[in-house]
């Protein structure tokens, strides 16, 4: 089937950078026009390292752009790298237009892989789930070759032979399993962490605390927290804030509120309660060496309380115990 070739730009290859294919041209006028005046969008970052303003929304929707534009919507993953030549590109693209430090580019192209992920799943939910035993399916609809005619008529169909696919079909299945087991889920809307991080910060500087800005994602625009599960969490937040505030409850790296609230070890590479662009050694300020002080600090509590808990019993009983409390060796010794 012909279609339309207005507006179509070059695209390289994303296998092969020196070879050039064809895409449709972006949409957003004001960042093409600056690029045409040499000129690069001003993006500014808050303390936490998160876009902010207007020019930081304009940063996020371009990088969405490019994941469509330039991200195969046949690639199952983005962290492959036979991908690096294309990660390149779309750094490039970014750079062009936007003056962003080099320390932010992993968090640019991860976030680039999440909307080319998402571009994926409202294509797959809109075009092929519904019609996945027609043959039709494997014909590009109109609304794709007039929407998105970088999506050449090869593209769509292994696109569509992945996503029938029995492997797929696994991980759909195991997916569909973890949401539905996932008690807490966000309501926060397309704008997400960094947004509502942004606008709360703004209000009272308490939503720098990522249990307070956890509670806000949670709770719906009538201001109630549905979620039976959330709100016993709220109930916890509410109680080891105020034990904190008396000097009965201590924060140590990720054992902090939320996490106690929450009954969860926190993610690795992720903090949960804030947006992609905020890493764990910023937020928690850790390191190697302040994680092993910490494990090292809770192994020495266990052990005063076990040698505690040993004295109390042998009083009980009017014994002495076999083995002197004093004699167990340190954590220092075990080390």
């Amino acid at each position: 089937m012909e279609h339309s070739k207005k507006g179509r730009a070059r695209r390289r290859n994303p296998m092969d950078p020196t070879v050039e294919g064809k895409r449709r041209a972006t949409i957003m006028k004001r960042v093409h026009m600056a690029r045409k005046r040499g000129e690069r969008i001003q993006v500014t970052f808050d303390e936490k390292g998160q876009p902010e303003g207007k020019h930081g929304d304009e940063l996020m929707s371009w990088i969405g752009v490019l994941a469509r534009e330039h991200v195969p919507i046949w690639i199952q993953d983005w962290r492959s790298r036979d991908l690096d030549g294309l990660k390149e590109i779309i750094w490039k693209e970014t750079v062009t237009s936007f003056t962003v430090e080099e320390s932010f580019r992993n968090t640019c192209l991860k976030s680039c892989g999440e909307a080319a992920r998402n571009f994926r799943y409202d294509l797959y939910k809109t075009f092929v789930e519904e019609f996945i035993n027609e043959e039709s399916v494997w014909t590009r609809p109109k609304k794709v070759i007039d929407n998105y005619p970088n999506i050449e008529e090869e593209d769509w169909m292994k696109f569509v032979q992945y996503r029938t696919s029995s492997q797929f079909q696994q991980l759909s299945d195991r997916g569909s399993e973890i949401r539905t087991n996932n008690e807490y889920s966000s309501r926060g809307g397309r704008d997400g962490y960094r947004k509502l991080d942004q606008e709360m910060f703004k209000k009272n500087r308490k939503w720098e605390k990522r249990d307070g800005l956890w509670l806000e994602q949670q709770t719906g625009p009538d201001g109630e927290l549905k979620n039976p599960a959330c709100k016993n969490a709220s109930e916890l937040i509410v109680e080891y804030n105020t034990q904190e505030s008396q000097g009965t409850f201590e924060s140590i790296g990720t054992n902090d509120v939320l996490s106690q609230a929450l009954s969860r070890p926190e993610h690795k590479g992720r903090v949960r309660g804030q947006s992609k662009f905020v890493k764990p050694s910023q937020y928690f300020n850790l390191s190697r060496s302040s994680n092993k002080d910490n494990e090292v600090q809770s192994m020495r509590r266990e052990i005063e309380e076990l040698k505690a808990l040993v004295r109390g019993l042998c009083a009980k009983r009017d014994v002495e115990p076999s083995v002197d409390p004093k004699n167990v060796p340190t954590v220092d010794q075990h080390n």
